[in-house]
């Protein structure tokens, strides 16, 4: 039977269920124990708060075959949104006005900035459900609020002391607790591989930033053409500027805190020298005609129209392969981005992907205070993180996908060539935006490692990648905490909330002049002394002086 007969077989088998709307009766989740309750249907509503989100999402939000087995489990239709804009922005907005959906995902990388702050804020506010009564419950999200978090973000972060013991996040892709299971997400520069050979230049020898701007220049007066014919831009980015931090490589380090050794003395991040020199080498590339004028801008359906059509010759993200699988390289297969360098940093060691033994940082879900029906979110996100969710998140339907051979998952061959040919069809199956949004405390590739005859040409070129860029892992207390035990450290978040280094850092790029660019900087890193950063610095140096476990 083909993929699309199954497909259909299995929508109509979803379309004459007793899932959909909540006065469609009640679930079959079979056999009750006595004194149990039949769960009724219930629709909720999912935001996933990042930028180009949506992808993953499939055309049937409802009655594709793993939302329609979810919902025979639960009782629970989700609706789905995503944003093409900024994530900060729409928390703001959802908070701002009392709109927050029943569930949403969104990014949390500290509680003292950008996304992070915003969510704590409005968990101070009322505005998240304390998850704490239900954690026994939902055994699974109990082991997701626990498993695969660095100790110090746990105690710090995640459960911020301001939170007085209350729960409201649960982290999603979080690995297991083994360095094993940490995802490796091989953020580098990655540029068109006929152009490089037109240029008789090696990938690997581009590892330094003069050497990055002598190919920009090389590909600049070159004449190199996108599909359509038109000239390419040597240089860009994803949405909104993500991640141009790949360009300025040269001047990165080793780092799990916001504070650096410079000669003998600790600076704060916003202090250093380098500030200079990293503008300074953007506005050579912007000016030059190097790099993209509207990379900071960019939508992400603006974005991915200018790497799938091989407009960027060179491009700083992750290597973005389930996006170029399906339209450049299957159309234009010679232009296969590849890896430069890895670049260097100024160690003189690789650039690559820093980590502590458990993750810093992370996406969250959280429920609005206001859901009606939080047991059925909680329901939901408990099934899809128990062992058979996890095998249908990632495999499908048993049978229809997959079948068990001596206890692991292994696809039909017949789906598994359809799926690789054309992706679009495994995420219209349900089978892309649960592992991405939903699922914690878990990694499938240590769980269920693909055997090597089973990886397609694109996870084999993963790989490839990830040898390149091995994680490197720091087992040490971030120095960032230490700076909350300072006396003034609140008085200094107060007067730097306003303050953003890297939008004010951006807005230079574009200024008139280069000394008007490095007042700018110097402006901006001057509102940070005066905030105290100067002598929180100094306080944190003295506290690591006192132990041993701390890491800059």
């Amino acid at each position: 039977m083909t993929l699309i007969a199954l497909l259909l077989l299995a929508t109509m088998t979803a379309c004459t269920g007793k899932g959909g709307g909540e006065d469609a009766g009640t679930v079959d989740t079979g056999p009750k124990e006595q004194g149990t309750e039949e769960i009724k249907p219930v629709t909720l509503s999912f935001l996933s708060a990042w930028n180009g989100g949506g992808a993953g999402f499939p055309q049937d939000q409802e009655n594709n075959p793993v939302a329609g087995q979810i919902r025979e489990k639960t009782g629970v239709t989700l609706k789905l949104e995503s944003i093409t804009t900024s994530e900060v922005e729409k928390l703001n907005t959802i908070f701002a006005s009392g709109t927050v959906p029943d569930i949403v995902n969104a990014p949390f990388w500290s509680t003292t900035g950008g996304e992070g702050q915003v969510i704590k804020k409005a968990a101070m506010e009322g505005q998240l459900l304390d998850l704490t009564p239900y954690l026994d419950k939902y055994p699974n999200i109990k082991r997701l609020v626990t498993t695969g978090i660095a100790k110090d973000f746990a105690e710090f972060d995640l459960n911020s002391p301001e939170f007085e013991g209350k729960t409201y996040l649960i982290p999603t892709e979080t690995p297991d607790g083994t360095p094993e299971s940490i995802h490796n997400w091989n953020y580098g520069l990655f540029a068109r591989g006929d152009i490089l050979k037109a240029l008789n230049v090696k990938a690997e020898d581009i590892d330094t930033q003069e050497e990055l701007v002598d190919l920009l220049i090389k590909i600049r007066d070159g004449g190199f053409k996108d599909i359509g014919g038109k000239p390419v831009i040597p240089a860009g980015t994803m949405w909104n500027g993500w991640d141009y931090g790949q360009f300025l490589a040269g001047w990165t380090d080793y780092t799990i805190s916001d504070y650096r050794e410079v000669d003998g003395k600790l600076i704060h991040w916003t202090q250093s020298k380098d500030h200079e020199a990293r503008l300074l080498y953007m506005r050579k590339l912007l000016t030059e005609g190097l790099f993209d004028l509207e990379a900071f801008n960019n939508t992400s359906t603006t974005a991915n129209e200018k790497l799938t059509t091989g407009k960027l010759a060179v491009f700083g993200a992750q290597p973005m392969l389930v996006d170029l699988q399906k339209t450049l390289y299957k159309t234009n297969p010679e232009m296969q981005y590849e890896l430069l360098g890895p670049m260097k940093n100024k160690s003189g060691e690789i650039r690559t992907q820093v980590e502590k033994p458990g993750r810093s940082g992370f996406p969250v879900l959280f429920l609005s205070a206001n859901i009606k029906d939080p047991d059925a979110a909680l329901r939901y996100i408990d099934y899809v993180n128990s062992e058979e969710g996890r095998l249908l998140a990632y495999f499908g339907i048993e049978g229809m996908h997959y079948t068990m051979e001596n206890g692991v998952p292994q696809w039909i061959s017949d789906v598994k060539k359809q799926f690789d040919e054309n992706p679009d069809l495994k995420r219209d199956a349900g089978l892309n935006y649960l592992p991405g949004r939903f699922i914690g405390a878990f990694s499938s590739e240590v769980t269920w490692p693909t055997p090597e005859d089973q990886k397609t040409e694109w996870q084999k070129l993963e790989e490839s990648f990830s040898a390149k860029m091995p994680i490197k892992i720091i087992d040490k207390v971030s120095a960032s905490y230490l700076a909350r035990e300072w006396p003034k450290y609140q008085e200094y978040i107060d007067k730097t909330s306003s303050l953003n280094f890297d939008e004010e850092f951006k807005k230079a790029f574009f200024a008139g002049s280069d000394e008007e660019a490095l007042n700018m900087l110097h402006s901006v890193q001057e509102k940070f002394r005066a905030a105290g950063v100067e002598e929180m610095a100094e306080f944190v140096a003295q506290k690591a002086a006192e132990r041993d476990d701390v890491g800059f």
